[in-house]
């Protein structure tokens, strides 16, 4: 299993009210996923399912696929899919895979140049961007029928902007606090009970991680100059009654729950010394890393992280235990940072039809489960996610249960800029270069400059 550096990819809009309602009354899963219609197309739409085939000329019809991120983990499903699809339609599939370094300037270039691909797999907090563009075609008949009822409505609601679907909820994650039960034994912890509901618990326990004999840092910190340290950071700041934006968009970033929640983060390593040495050229992948390797107490990080370490003890690469609770409490409650990604149809394309058969395809409830359990993502329809696998695994359960405190960053054209300009505070605060107070109204000021 393999990190896919799901930060990069989506943020959706949906707020807790939406994610509860999506819930529904049981609460059982939190991002589920895809009852799956067997690809047979019944979402009411214009979909062609009998599109494919050959060219007006008699040449063999292409459609264009680009994702992200396709790890050795997951490529040997895409081949064998990609694969079935063509001989199912008697096409071909043009399937592009790049890294996340790579995705969104490969998205831009393609659409300016003209070139876009048929149908594309990227992070939803793009979707106002290329709205922009005008280069998304709404899928509305898709996801207000049939084949759009398999999501969780909050999920589904994951891919609107402006009232209309842009896309059909591809993946979904979220976070816990993963804590190393063999760190918290030798530190007198109790790792069945570890006590860890609110940030003082966290920080309570790493202060007795740090002045204990374990040899390793108590606690991960991201600082580094990366889109993700605004991630790891974004739990602090929402359970401290803080926000990013208010009902009109315009950022209040500076408020002061906010103040003290960078305060807490910045004083984890300033003033507790329970961090690893450098956060500050940290990504959350290092952090990440360390804790899989058994060389860190406690980290924030995804369901892939506890099924990596499965995994590496399975193959007899380390030797350790590991738990995992809800990301603590704050003053004002507590979140779990949810992010999607969708796959959409772009507007360039010429085989809308056939783009639509393959979305299709790759909602079989079959298929979505064996990528939801290859891949490390929570389920995306409910019929999957209500599957055993999901629902009794110690790996996670957790993250079901995350559900309901999940909560995305907001959905802006320009988000990407906002979130570097919050990463730069968090960077000066951390740094100790500005006090959080001082930081914070500086990117306050910034904001409200750039998007005014």
């Amino acid at each position: 299993m393999q990190p896919d550096n799901n930060d990069r990819s989506v943020e959706d809009s949906i707020d807790r009210r939406r994610l509860l309602q999506a819930l529904g009354a049981g609460g059982a899963i939190a991002i589920a996923g895809c009852s799956g219609d067997g690809g047979s197309g019944s979402d009411g739409g214009d979909g062609d399912s009998e599109s494919g085939g050959g060219g007006s000329d008699g040449s063999t019809q292409s459609v264009q696929f680009l994702t992200m991120g396709v790890g050795d983990n997951i490529k040997q499903f895409f081949e064998e899919n990609n694969a079935a699809f063509e001989d199912e339609h008697g096409v071909d599939v043009e399937f592009t895979s790049v890294t996340w370094d790579n995705a969104r300037q490969t998205v831009n270039n393609r659409v300016d140049g003209g070139e876009a691909p048929d149908v594309s797999r990227w992070p939803a907090r793009w979707i106002p961007q290329l709205v922009g563009k005008d280069a998304l075609e709404p899928l509305d008949d898709m996801m207000d029928g049939g084949f759009g009822e398999q999501f969780y409505d909050g999920v589904a609601e994951g891919t609107m902007y402006n009232g209309s679907h842009y896309g059909v909820p591809w993946a979904a994650s979220n976070k816990c606090l993963y804590y190393n039960k063999d760190v918290f034994e030798t530190a007198g912890l109790d790792p069945e009970d570890p006590s860890l509901d609110s940030w003082q618990d966290m920080l309570d326990a790493a202060t007795q991680i740090r002045d204990s004999d374990a040899s390793v840092p108590a606690l991960g910190l991201a600082g580094a100059d990366a889109i993700e340290t605004g991630s790891q950071y974004y739990h602090y700041h929402w359970s401290h009654g803080a926000d990013l934006v208010n009902d009109e968009g315009m950022p209040v970033v500076n408020s002061s729950g906010a103040v003290d929640a960078l305060s807490l983060y910045t004083d984890l390593h300033l003033e507790h010394n329970v961090t690893q040495s450098s956060p500050l050229s940290s990504t959350r992948q290092d952090i990440r890393q360390l804790f899989e390797n058994g060389d860190l107490g406690m980290v924030i990080g995804h369901v892939y992280t506890g099924l990596n370490i499965t995994a590496a003890k399975e193959n007899g690469d380390v030797d350790f235990d590991y738990g995992i609770v809800q990301v603590p409490r704050g003053p004002e409650g507590r979140y779990s940072l949810f992010t999607i990604d969708t796959l959409a149809i772009l507007s360039q394309s010429e085989h809308k039809d056939l783009a639509r058969d393959l979305i299709r395809f790759y909602f079989d409830e079959e298929r979505r489960f064996q990528y939801s359990k290859q891949k490390g993502f929570l389920p995306v329809v409910e019929a999957v996610g209500e599957r055993s696998y999901f629902s009794e695994s110690k790996n996670w359960g957790p993250f079901v249960e995350a559900g309901q405190y999940a909560r995305a960053r907001p959905k802006l054209g320009n988000f990407s800029e906002f979130n570097d300009r919050m990463v730069q505070a968090i960077q000066e605060a951390l740094a100790d270069r500005k006090s959080p107070q001082k930081a914070l109204n500086d990117a306050q000021s910034d904001l409200k400059d750039a998007m005014e």
